[in-house]
């Protein structure tokens, strides 16, 4: 019975070469996963050291302080004044939020609208929940570029929920606010739920992020990492930023206390020192300037520079991917992104990217 449950979901999504991924690291441009290529391990160490954890209590006290950090965080780098601790919940990561989400949004025939291709585990979380999943299709006559008058054409009052990852997964793009803002009022209109997924948004400018909007809005909530620009995939920190009565909702259906005491301290120490870390996406933009240069337009889709991830395309060989693997890069393989296939690659910036130009220059 379960295996007929579960013959069409797949929650791996494209993760399934993790294993090769992991034994092979050390011999590779690692190019695959959504960490911070530029962050300096030491930094992290140092405020693991720093941080405070009473093994034998729960981490409540902890959690009201990571909202006030956040608070401020939010309202020195981006005015943002009106957040409060009601306005803030946690999760086990995004990918964790997600499937809070689901369980009190997503029904048998719930229809959901996304785009494609885009960050495939909210669709899984559909599938599994027996929602319909539809999208709005990135056109390759647009070289993938989001289209927002596109996009508004597509929301009508059949759907629940809309489904936006900003910057776009596994493109890098960047969706202006003001477009998102133009679908969570029309979304409004029909009563729709926004999920706004921010887990590259801190490589944005901090004003881009949907979070300004939810004290303007009542249908839009916003998901944040500490995985990607801040270092602590380890670490399972995700936070989601909504009105307060969504918030109250999300608060009864979610697992308490998805990430430690310890956890919690350290995302608390690295946001009271941002100062520290601003300059890292310098060295994105950087890195991504030089990568571009060699590239021919035609060899990738529409993206921002200041965003780590971007997709390569060829017509050169049928698994780009594995070509990419015999040069000795490691990058995520696309086929399992809506609208994309195997000449398709998601590429992360690495550390290494004078390497990656070379190899790239030799594959393309």
């Amino acid at each position: 019975m379960i295996d007929n449950f579960y013959k069409q979901f797949r929650v791996r999504d494209y993760m399934e070469n993790e294993s090769i991924i992991l034994e092979s690291k050390s011999k590779f441009i690692d190019c695959s996963l959504g960490t911070n290529p530029f962050l300096n391990e030491n930094i992290i160490k140092k405020y693991v050291e720093r941080g405070n954890c009473v093994i034998n209590e729960y981490p409540i006290n902890s959690y009201e302080k990571l909202k006030e950090e956040l608070i401020h965080f939010w309202k020195k780098y981006s005015n943002i004044s009106n957040l409060n601790k009601t306005n803030i919940s946690f999760g086990a990561g995004i990918m964790g939020i997600l499937r809070n989400l689901s369980q009190f949004l997503i029904n048998e025939n719930t229809f959901v609208l996304g785009c494609s291709p885009q960050f495939p585990r909210f669709i899984s979380e559909v599938v599994l929940k027996k929602g319909i999943y539809e999208y709005y299709s990135l056109q390759e006559k647009n070289n993938y570029k989001f289209i927002v008058s596109d996009f508004l054409e597509k929301i009508e009052s059949k759907y629940n929920v809309i489904y936006i990852d900003n910057p776009n997964n596994p493109t890098g793009q960047i969706i202006s606010i003001s477009d998102i803002e133009k679908i969570v009022i029309k979304a409004q209109k029909y009563n729709i739920t926004v999920i706004i997924d921010e887990a590259y948004g801190d490589y944005m400018s901090l004003e881009n992020s949907a979070i300004t909007l939810i004290n303007k809005y009542d249908n839009i909530a916003v998901l944040r990492s500490a995985s990607k620009f801040f270092g602590l995939p380890n670490h399972r920190i995700g936070y989601i930023v909504s009105n307060e009565n969504f918030i109250k909702v999300y608060d009864i259906i979610t697992i308490p206390f998805p990430f430690s005491d310890l956890s919690c301290n350290i995302f608390i120490n690295i946001l009271q020192n941002y100062e520290e870390m601003k300059n890292l996406k310098d060295k994105v933009i950087q890195a991504n300037q030089k990568v571009f240069e060699i590239l021919n337009k035609d060899n990738y889709l529409y993206t921002n520079i200041e965003t780590p991830i971007f997709t390569i395309k060829t017509n050169k060989y049928e698994n780009l991917t594995k070509e990419l693997l015999k040069q000795g890069v490691i990058a995520e393989n696309a086929d399992n992104f809506i609208n994309l296939d195997s000449r398709y690659a998601r590429i992360r910036i690495p550390k290494d990217y004078e390497n990656l130009i070379k190899i790239l220059k030799q594959v393309l």
